[in-house]
């Protein structure tokens, strides 16, 4: 097994856009994708776990500068392997690229947001040595209808 973490570009808009289809059941075309890849370049990375050349996995890291901090802001925002590919290492090699990437740019901490039944994904933050810090909460606003 060869497996490869790589900064996706968007030549790789047709395998992100499979990948994000599996993850989030969100269905985007290959050019809608490629666009996103190049526009959010500057405040998002996606970084691609390839296997022997096959993409199974994605990272996406939330990477800007910030006026209340020093330091810039690293978030995993994003993370999925595919269900074949699971518990051989593939998100913990995403999770260690994204710490060397965020440090090489600059950010002193790299925080990430899971589901509360999203065991799985847990032990793997825990394992690679992130551990609670907050409570995050959220509020949708997309669907409401305007004042009258």
């Amino acid at each position: 097994m060869s497996l490869v973490i790589r900064q996706a570009t968007p030549a790789d808009a047709a395998a992100v856009a499979r990948l994000n289809e599996d993850f989030n059941e969100v269905r985007t075309d290959v050019a809608t994708m490629a666009a996103r890849l190049e526009r959010c370049t500057a405040t998002e990375r996606i970084l691609l776990a390839e296997i022997d050349g096959l993409a199974v996995g994605f990272l996406s890291l939330w990477l800007f500068p910030v006026i209340c901090a020093p330091d810039p802001y690293a978030e995993v925002a994003e993370l999925f392997v595919e269900e074949a590919y699971r518990r051989r290492g593939v998100g913990r090699a995403l999770l260690e690229a994204a710490i060397a990437l965020a440090t090489r740019e600059g950010a002193a901490e790299l925080k990430v947001v899971t589901g509360f039944r999203n065991t799985a994904a847990q032990q793997l933050y825990y394992a690679v040595g992130f551990h609670n810090l907050a409570l995050q909460l959220c509020r949708p606003i997309a669907s409401e209808e305007p004042p009258v």
